[in-house]
C-alpha cells in the first residue's frame, strides 16, 4: 500500500514546482516531458501538520503520547530512519451532499519506501473514555477501481465528512524517509496516475530505444561494448520504474513479497555491474590499465554481494552498503576515465562528460536520501532527467569509441601490410622475394584454376654475371640487377608481380597472359635491358628468358621447373635469347 509518486511529482506537482523557481523548469524541459501535467487543486497538508516517531507498533491512543513536532514545510525528511512514523494533521471536510459523489477526496503519500501505511480518523461520536474506539482505520473504498486499486499504490479514499476532523497516519520506515502528502479529488489523482504512466512511457521510450538500437548497432559492427551500453540503459529503465512505482500492477506475488527499498535497491545493484561491464569494456582497462580494472571489478563483487543483502538485512543497513557502493562506482568510474584522458585515450573525454552529468544526478538524489538536502521536487527530477542525459551523450561517446576503433585498425592494417610487404620484399631491388613467390604463385594458380584464365611465367637471369662481378665489381652488379628490376617493372602490366628468385635469377607472374603474349613481354625485357647502360661503374650485359603458361595438371614446382628448363635451353642456345617451355 505504499506507493511513491515521484512521478508523479515530476508532472503533477506544479504547485511545488512553482516554488522550487526556475531549476525545476529547466530539468523538465531537459527530460522532455512532452505531455503537459494536468491543472492540479491538490492540497499540500504537511505544513503546520505533526509528527514523531516511535521503534515499537503503537496503536493510534498510544501514539497521542508521543513527542510531536511541527512540521514547518510542505515536505519531511529524516533521512534512513528504522521504526514507525506517526503524523497528527487535521482536514476540514465540506458540507455534505449525498448527490456530491465529487467530495471524496484522495490523500496521497508521495514515498515508495514505506511500508504498512495505515490512515486513521478519529470519530467524534466516540463515547468519553472509551479511546479505543475513537479512532477508525481509512481502509481501501470499493470505489477506486482501475491502476490506483493496484498494490502499494500511495493513498487512502477518504469517507466523506463535514467539519474539521482530526488524523492519525502511520508509516513504517525502513530505509529513507521522506515524504509529502496531499489531498485532491478521486478522479484527479486517476488523471494524476495517467499523467504519471504516460510520461513514464516517453521515458521508456526513449530509453529502450537507444538500449535496442545499441543492440542493432552491436550486431552490426561485432562490439560487445553496446551489450554494455544496453544493459546499463535497461537497469536504469528497471529503478526509474520501481522508484516511481510503475511496475507494481505486474509484478508477481513473489516479487510483492520483497520490500519496495530492497527492490529497488537491487536495481541499483544491476545498474553498478551493468555501468562497469560497460566502462571496463569502453576504456579496455583489462588491457591498457590494470589498477583501474582491478578498482571496477572490486566494486562489481560489492555489487554482486549487496544482492541477497538488500533482501535479508534491515533496510537501513542495506541502504547503507548500497549508498556506499553507488558513490564508489561513482567515483572509480570518473577516475577511470581521467586516467584514460592522460594516456591518450580520446573517447574517454565523451565518457566523463556522460558519466559526470550521471554523477551529479546520483550524488544530489543520495544526498536527498540521507537527508543532508531536503525533499524537493526538482531533486526527484534529477535521475531521470541525469539518465536520460546521459543516455544520450554515450550514444556520442560510442559513435566516438567504434570510430577511433575503426581508425586504430585501419592504422594497424596498414601496419601489417607494411610489414608483410617488408617481410616480402627484396632488399636490393625493391621487388618481391622468394617468400612472397612461394605464396603469391599458389594463390595465382588457384584463381586461374577457379576463372580458366591463363596463366603465364616467365624465369630471367643475367648471363656470365660472375665474369660481370669479376671485371666490374659487386657494386656494379648490384647496379645491374637493380637495373634489370626497374627493365621488368617498367615492361609488364599493373597487375603483374616481379621477384627476385635468388642471386641474378628473376621470376615474372603474369596472370591472365597467354604464352604469346608473354613471349612479347619477354622479348621487350631482354632488348631494353641489353640498350641500357647498368650504372657508371659498368655497361648494361644481357639476359636470357624462359616462357612457360600454365596447364592441366600443373603445380607450382612443375610450373616453375618448366620455365626454368626453357632458360636453361635459352643458355645453352647462346644466351641473350627468349625460349619457349614444351
Amino acid at each position: 500500500m505504499v506507493g511513491c509518486d515521484t512521478a508523479e511529482r515530476i508532472g503533477a506537482d506544479g504547485r511545488e514546482q512553482g516554488r522550487g523557481g526556475v531549476l525545476p523548469r529547466v530539468a523538465l524541459a531537459a527530460l522532455l516531458w512532452l505531455c503537459a501535467p494536468l491543472a492540479q487543486a491538490e492540497v499540500d497538508l504537511l505544513s503546520g501538520a505533526q509528527w514523531a516517531t516511535s521503534h515499537e507498533r503503537l496503536s493510534p491512543a498510544e501514539a497521542l503520547a508521543l513527542d510531536y513536532r511541527v512540521v514547518e514545510s510542505p515536505a519531511l525528511n529524516l533521512g534512513p530512519r528504522q521504526g514507525w512514523l506517526w503524523l497528527r494533521l487535521r482536514l476540514d471536510g465540506p458540507a455534505l451532499d449525498d448527490s456530491a459523489e465529487g467530495e471524496m477526496r484522495w490523500l496521497s503519500v508521495r514515498w515508495p519506501y514505506f511500508r504498512d501505511v495505515r490512515v486513521f480518523l478519529r470519530d467524534p461520536t466516540a463515547l468519553p473514555g472509551t479511546a479505543a474506539s475513537e479512532w477508525r482505520e481509512v481502509r481501501e473504498a470499493a470505489e477506486i477501481g482501475g491502476l490506483l486499486d493496484m498494490p502499494g499504490h500511495p493513498g487512502r479514499l477518504l469517507p466523506r465528512f463535514s467539519g474539521e476532523r482530526e488524523f492519525l497516519i502511520r508509516l513504517r520506515a525502513d530505509g529513507p524517509a521522506a515524504l509529502r502528502l496531499t489531498l485532491g479529488s478521486l478522479e484527479e489523482e486517476r488523471a494524476n496516475t495517467l499523467v504519471r504512466y504516460t510520461l513514464f512511457g516517453v521515458y521508456l521510450g526513449a530509453m529502450l530505444g537507444m538500449a535496442a538500437y545499441s543492440l542493432f548497432l552491436m550486431l552490426a559492427v561485432r562490439e560487445r561494448t553496446y551489450l554494455g551500453y544496453a544493459a546499463f540503459l535497461s537497469a536504469t529503465v528497471l529503478y526509474i520504474a520501481l522508484r516511481y512505482n510503475i511496475l507494481t500492477p505486474w509484478l508477481p506475488e513473489a516479487a510483492l513479497a520483497v520490500p519496495p527499498a530492497a527492490r529497488a535497491q537491487l536495481a541499483v545493484a544491476l545498474m553498478a555491474l551493468s555501468g562497469i561491464w560497460f566502462v571496463r569494456r569502453f576504456l579496455r582497462t583489462q588491457r591498457d590499465d590494470r589498477r583501474v580494472d582491478r578498482a571496477l571489478v572490486g566494486v562489481m563483487g560489492v555489487a554482486l554481494l549487496s544482492m541477497p543483502a538488500s533482501i535479508w538485512l534491515a533496510g537501513v543497513l542495506s541502504f547503507a552498503i548500497v549508498a556506499t557502493y553507488a558513490v564508489a562506482t561513482v567515483v572509480v568510474i570518473v577516475w577511470a576515465a581521467l586516467r584514460a584522458m592522460r594516456r591518450g585515450f580520446g573517447p574517454a573525454g565523451y565518457l566523463l562528460l556522460g558519466w559526470s552529468v550521471f554523477a551529479l544526478a546520483v550524488l544530489l538524489y543520495l544526498a536527498m536520501l540521507l537527508g543532508w538536502l531536503p525533499y524537493a521536487g526538482w531533486l526527484m527530477v534529477a535521475l531521470p532527467v541525469g539518465s536520460l542525459a546521459e543516455a544520450l551523450l554515450l550514444a556520442f561517446a560510442l559513435g566516438n569509441r567504434i570510430r577511433h576503433k575503426q581508425r586504430e585498425e585501419t592504422t594497424l592494417a596498414r601496419e601489417r601490410d607494411r610489414y608483410r610487404f617488408l617481410s616480402e620484399q627484396d632488399g636490393l631491388t625493391g621487388l618481391y622475394n622468394r617468400r612472397a613467390l612461394d605464396r603469391r604463385l599458389d594463390l595465382a594458380i588457384a584463381a586461374s584454376l577457379r576463372t580458366g584464365a591463363p596463366l603465364s611465367l616467365i624465369v630471367l637471369d643475367t648471363d656470365r654475371f660472375k665474369d660481370y662481378n669479376d671485371r666490374y665489381g659487386h657494386l656494379a652488379g648490384d647496379d645491374a640487377l637493380r637495373c634489370l628490376a626497374r627493365v621488368m617493372q617498367a615492361n609488364v602490366r599493373e597487375g603483374d608481380l616481379c621477384f627476385r628468385y635468388g642471386g641474378e635469377e628473376f621470376v615474372i607472374l603474369l596472370p591472365g597472359q597467354a604464352l604469346a603474349q608473354a613471349t612479347v613481354i619477354a622479348e621487350r625485357i631482354r632488348e631494353a635491358y641489353r640498350g641500357n647502360s647498368a650504372s657508371e661503374l659498368g655497361p648494361g650485359g644481357t639476359v636470357s628468358l624462359g616462357v612457360a603458361q600454365m596447364r592441366e595438371g600443373d603445380t607450382a614446382n612443375t610450373l616453375l621447373a618448366r620455365a626454368d628448363a626453357a632458360l636453361y635451353h635459352a643458355k645453352e642456345g647462346g644466351r641473350d635469347r627468349v625460349e619457349l617451355a614444351h
